[in-house]
């Protein structure tokens, strides 16, 4: 009896090591990343040729709301797996509401602003002028404020419905009057609406410019936006043949890339929802422990890195990143040489 109480003492052990290295590694992975990968984002969407573009401001709203996912939600989520006499959710009520709100607002946010992007792409292939008028710096203004409220009403029920009650953790986020409802709610509109919606409007894109094409093979057709913007080749069949298998990348790398983060911490939400508390134990809590803080960590991935799934999945992306990086290097070289001249 007593080896069998060492032992299980030992995996409770392990479970919880488990945890505090993987929180460690991949919070401080996440930081690193975003934080180089969001500056990048910035630094390739602002400039003159880009800024101008609705889509690309739709993009560039992405990557704000990721920086605040990666300073905000990855250091909370720190915080409270290492330092629990310190976790933040748990100082009280208020800060349980309020806190909870805000990472869950802004872990959904920055997927549906890549949603804007693929309507974006719709409009802009449209065949009728109304609707591609529609793709506009104003209506951009618009749609992301729209985003914003909608995900903020979507999430009401947070601040009312949560509260500061122990459980393995304070403050856990399956405490709701209706514990499934959580993790059926989170898996629409967080893990599952999203990509569904990226996925329509991607396709009805593509269908759009091959539609296009064959009505008038003699037309220039101006690319509008960031993924359409091939550079020049020469035959003017195989640059839409480009831009179409540029475009299905860009969606099925997207799709795939943001349901298979989004979705385990739904799963999650809606398992410890119907499992069956009184069986609980040390062992089965140390387990869970390690198996919520990889799923929310993985929920918040996504916003930190989005820069390298657009640089895997565009190449006008790595072209424009890489012609900044040399164009920078120039003018860096420039100046070394002007004040070496001046000094002379």
């Amino acid at each position: 009896m007593s080896s069998s109480n060492t032992t299980t003492r030992a995996e409770i052990n392990a479970f919880i090591y488990a945890n505090d290295v993987f929180s460690r590694f991949w919070s401080y992975l996440l930081i690193c990343l975003g934080t180089t990968g969001h500056a990048l984002n910035i630094y390739v969407f602002t400039r003159s040729i880009l800024r101008s573009n609705p889509c690309t401001r739709y993009f560039l709203a992405a990557t704000i709301s990721g920086i605040f996912c990666t300073y905000i939600n990855v250091l909370l989520r720190l915080i409270q797996n290492l330092y629990p006499d310190y976790n933040p959710f748990g100082y009280s009520t208020a800060s349980c509401k309020i806190l909870s709100y805000i990472v869950y607002c802004s872990r959904c946010v920055t997927s549906w602003f890549i949603v804007l992007a693929s309507i974006d792409r719709y409009l802009c292939s449209s065949s009728s002028a109304i609707v591609r008028g529609l793709s506009s710096i104003r209506m951009t203004s618009r749609a992301i404020l729209f985003v914003i409220l909608a995900v903020a009403l979507c999430y009401l029920y947070v601040p009312i419905r949560f509260e500061n009650i122990q459980t393995n953790v304070k403050c856990p986020g399956t405490q709701t009057t209706y514990p499934l409802f959580n993790g059926i709610w989170n898996l629409l509109i967080f893990s599952l609406g999203p990509p569904i919606m990226m996925l329509i409007f991607g396709s009805i894109t593509i269908h759009h410019i091959q539609q296009s094409v064959r009505r008038s093979g003699e037309k220039n057709i101006r690319p509008q936006t960031l993924y359409e913007s091939i550079a020049l080749v020469p035959d003017r069949s195989t640059r839409q043949k480009a831009i179409d298998q540029q475009l299905i990348r860009m969606m099925l790398v997207q799709c795939l890339y943001f349901s298979l983060l989004s979705t385990p911490v739904s799963m999650l939400y809606m398992y410890l929802a119907v499992r069956n508390s009184a069986e609980f134990d040390a062992l089965q809590a140390a387990r869970e422990n390690l198996f919520i803080n990889i799923c929310g960590l993985l929920s918040i991935t996504g916003a930190c890195t989005s820069f390298y799934i657009f640089t895997l999945s565009s190449p006008l992306f790595r072209r424009e990143l890489l012609y900044l990086l040399k164009y920078q290097r120039q003018q860096n070289h420039n100046m070394s040489t002007k004040h070496r001249t001046r000094s002379e």
